[in-house]
């Protein structure tokens, strides 16, 4: 459970949590540290840690990726090469125009663009090779293009105003020369952020609350309910296949899969400074105030 955004608005002037350079830090993740949050019945705490994560978030996202069979995370404040394939044309239509948030994927005869401006519209569109000619696929809100093993896939979906919903949808054509159709093929609990496909086909979507997995023959499993995280970034599986990366706002998360556990991460111990001098800070605010955020009693 976070703590109320009631509670990290009223705080939010009076603590802050930052340095002034970022950290030097080593990108394997394999040599990270595990942090554990404070437990639910710790409200102290908790808060503490909310606030600082909360803080640092507007400027520590952090993006993960595989090379050479290794895990790595990097700030994605730091420039790396974009090896995605997009179009030498400027897709456009008279609704949309390409954006930071628009989907790209090469296919026969064109392209699959997935215009994504959230609650202020989508559409998903085939583009000729050239960019003359184009049509309009269906209103989805593509998120993320990808393949498995029987065709092309998309995640899509929508987060606004506690408004959550999302799907996995197949993208394909009836026939040779037919345009491309797109049809729902699983129901997603929540707007989905990233997906990792193994390779036996299995699926598994991430969203800022939960990680599902969907199996070859569609079926659904939640894997993990609302984590102590914020809305991931990216996601990779290990070489193994055994664990999914999570990139986030601040931390890196390990999930488990066979155990189904989520450990958070941080390149070393000074990454963790702002947490305890945002601990120390609220010690101090309600000394100074003569108040006491309240404790939930342990559980039994």
């Amino acid at each position: 459970m976070r703590c109320s955004p009631l509670v990290i608005s009223f705080l939010g002037i009076a603590f802050t949590a930052s340095w002034a350079a970022d950290p030097e830090y080593s990108r394997e993740v394999r040599r990270w540290k595990s942090v554990t949050p404070p437990p639910e019945t710790d409200e102290y705490r908790l808060t503490a840690w909310f606030e600082a994560a909360s803080t640092l978030s507007k400027s520590y996202e952090w993006r993960v990726f595989v090379e050479h069979d290794l895990v790595y995370a990097q700030l994605a404040s730091e420039p790396r090469p974009d090896n995605k394939e997009r179009p030498k044309f400027e897709p456009k239509t008279e609704d949309f125009s390409a954006g930071p948030e628009t989907a790209f994927m090469r296919v026969d005869e064109g392209w699959l663009v997935g215009f994504n401006q959230g609650e202020f519209g989508a559409a998903l569109y085939w583009f000729s090779r050239d960019g003359k000619q184009n049509y309009k696929i269906s209103d989805h809100q593509v998120v993320h293009f990808f393949s498995s093993l029987d065709g092309l896939y998309a995640i899509q979906g929508l987060d606004h105003m506690g408004y959550s919903r999302g799907s996995i949808i197949r993208i394909a054509r009836p026939e040779a020369g037919e345009r491309w159709r797109a049809s729902t093929v699983v129901e997603l609990p929540a707007a989905p952020c990233t997906i990792s496909t193994r390779r036996d086909g299995t699926m598994f979507v991430t969203s800022p609350n939960s990680i599902v997995a969907i199996s070859r023959d569609r079926k659904s499993t939640t894997l993990l309910q609302n984590p102590w995280w914020y809305r991931p970034t990216s996601a990779v599986l290990s070489p193994d296949q055994q664990k999914l990366y999570i990139g986030m706002d601040y931390f890196v998360g390990e999930f488990d899969i066979p155990e189904k556990k989520l450990r958070l991460l941080v390149p070393s111990d000074i990454f963790l400074k702002p947490f305890r001098e945002s601990e120390q800070r609220l010690r101090e605010y309600e000394a100074k105030n003569n108040m006491r955020f309240y404790r939930r009693p342990p559980r039994k």
